[in-house]
């Protein structure tokens, strides 16, 4: 692999013939590392043995000490990430499979926290049918179990408004889309990816799409100015014919409302990972300000302290940059 450090693997990679781990993303302003950072902190204070990977364009964005908490961290390179030299972050979530340290990976968004111990999640993924290289968290937001929405053109009409990127009819009229063919709705903030020629196929598909596809300015809602990452792995699953669904929506998002004492115990009894989605508005400041608590007693546990706070992280993110529209080709 291009650019890659290890530490000692942790034995819990090494339990099968096959290693698992989880796999995350920082690039960009050091708030993206920082957020990493968080994140793969938040997994260690559950899962010590737990390995994880940091794909990243730079290695020492952060205080030297701190890397502790990933366990391999390899470096992208520089065409994956940028287009004319315009940042593109969800251009390197799908070059992902040319990156990934593990056969089994679970990959997160770095903006969240972990809730509790993510092995009974590894668990249930590598239970999932071995014949099928992608899953994901679906766009059914208020619901643990969701399953993943679905739409197709002549049975449902134009409108799809689970999946909020693109209109069925400009779908099909850049796509050579079968009749028949379901557009999913998925959330990229959790995938499980198995390492394989599958999974390579999948994912050159993924990248024709955006290549060859809906011009950005031909969206219904880009991302942050950029090509939504989300959009391509969906008609990808139409034309593979996949349903992504994997049994369970890990992730939580609080986006309207304050995180009452009532939800937050509901969010623990269903969820592993406190989602802290978007730039500022787009997730409830309670939210937010939980996962600094949280963060805050993690650390305190483990004799650390918390530094990389939530009134500083929100305001750099890359969902609520106003930029001009690129494509990734």
């Amino acid at each position: 692999m291009v650019g890659d450090f290890f530490w000692d693997l942790p034995i819990f990679a090494q339990m099968s013939e096959q290693t698992t781990g989880i796999v995350i993303m920082a690039f960009g302003k050091a708030a993206y590392h920082e957020m990493a950072y968080n994140f793969a902190l938040s997994v260690k204070h559950f899962d010590r043995d737990l390995p994880i990977q940091l794909i990243c364009d730079k290695r020492d964005v952060l205080i030297p000490h701190k890397y502790w908490v990933f366990d391999i961290i390899t470096i992208i390179q520089h065409e994956d990430i940028y287009t004319s030299y315009s940042f593109s972050p969800g251009k390197a979530k799908t070059r992902i499979d040319k990156y990934m340290a593990f056969d089994n990976n679970l990959y997160f968004d770095i903006d969240g926290i972990a809730l509790k111990s993510l092995k009974p999640l590894v668990e249930r993924m590598l239970a999932l049918p071995e014949g099928q290289p992608f899953f994901s968290q679906t766009a059914s937001w208020t619901d643990p179990e969701g399953r993943t929405p679905m739409a197709n053109l002549k049975q449902n009409g134009p409108d799809f408004p689970e999946m909020q990127w693109a209109t069925l009819d400009v779908i099909w009229e850049y796509h050579e889309l079968p009749d028949d063919a379901m557009v999913t709705a998925i959330n990229s903030s959790f995938m499980f990816l198995r390492k394989g020629e599958k999974l390579t196929q999948f994912f050159e598909q993924v990248r024709d799409n955006i290549d060859n596809g809906i011009p950005v300015d031909k969206l219904k809602m880009p991302w942050g100015g950029t090509y939504p990452d989300e959009l391509a792995f969906n008609i990808a699953c139409a034309q593979f014919r996949i349903d992504p669904w994997c049994g369970l929506n890990p992730v939580y998002f609080q986006f309207r409302n304050s995180m009452t004492g009532k939800i937050v115990k509901w969010v623990y009894e269903n969820y592993y990972i406190l989602g802290l989605y978007g730039g500022v508005g787009f997730t409830h400041n309670s939210a937010w300000e939980m996962s600094c608590k949280l963060l805050g007693q993690y650390h305190a546990n483990m004799g650390l302290t918390h530094e990389y706070k939530w009134h500083s992280l929100v305001k750099q993110k890359h969902a609520g940059q106003q930029k001009q529209l690129i494509r990734w080709n």
